[in-house]
């Protein structure tokens, strides 16, 4: 119940802030603001997401899940066999996972590859964009375009915080495991 009136205070907000707010500018600000907390950074993290799960199911790995958000779940459903859940605070970032019912562990150079899925996505919608980057001067296209680079270069870059590790950690770590099995 928490989450739902912390949705409602914050919907409540961007509504009054431009209610009270005078000139048109101030306004069309806001809306961008709302429309990319809500719309582009969800959109590209299932993006991203979505590159890691289709991978791992060229590789044959089942029960895929995709989460959007955290909190609360707000809804699920699965599509393609792919288990989609999303949580009230939308924009604060997602994750996938992917189990085997099999309990096979996956070589590194799949675990590898996999990783690289969600950045490759990125990438690739990076370039459907640009066409539309060129003949557009619409904002939403321009926060597409700059926050899939974003998500998709800096998950490239490997690192790891606390527990929380990149993709780019796991792909360096994947083939380090990889040339250390096959030099032994």
């Amino acid at each position: 119940m928490f989450c739902a009136n912390l949705l409602f205070a914050m919907v409540y907000s961007c509504i009054m802030v431009v209610v009270i707010m005078e000139s048109e500018k101030e306004v069309a600000f806001m809306w961008d603001i709302f429309l990319f907390l809500f719309v582009v950074v969800p959109v590209v993290h299932l993006i991203h997401e979505l590159g890691h799960v289709l991978v791992a199911k060229i590789y044959n790995v089942t029960q895929p899940k995709i989460v959007l958000g955290m909190g609360p779940e707000l809804f699920r459903f699965t599509l393609f066999g792919i288990n989609l859940n999303v949580n009230y605070i939308v924009f604060l970032g997602g994750y996938s996972t992917t189990t085997n019912e099999k309990d096979e562990e996956l070589s590194a150079g799949k675990v590898a590859f996999i990783s690289l899925g969600g950045p490759l996505f990125n990438i690739v919608s990076i370039i459907l964009m640009l066409p539309f980057l060129a003949n557009q001067p619409l904002i939403m296209v321009n926060m597409f375009f700059f926050f899939s680079c974003w998500i998709g270069f800096v998950n490239l870059i490997p690192f790891k915080i606390g527990e929380k590790k990149s993709d780019g950690w796991q792909v360096i770590t994947s083939l380090y495991n990889l040339a250390k099995s096959k030099l032994v």
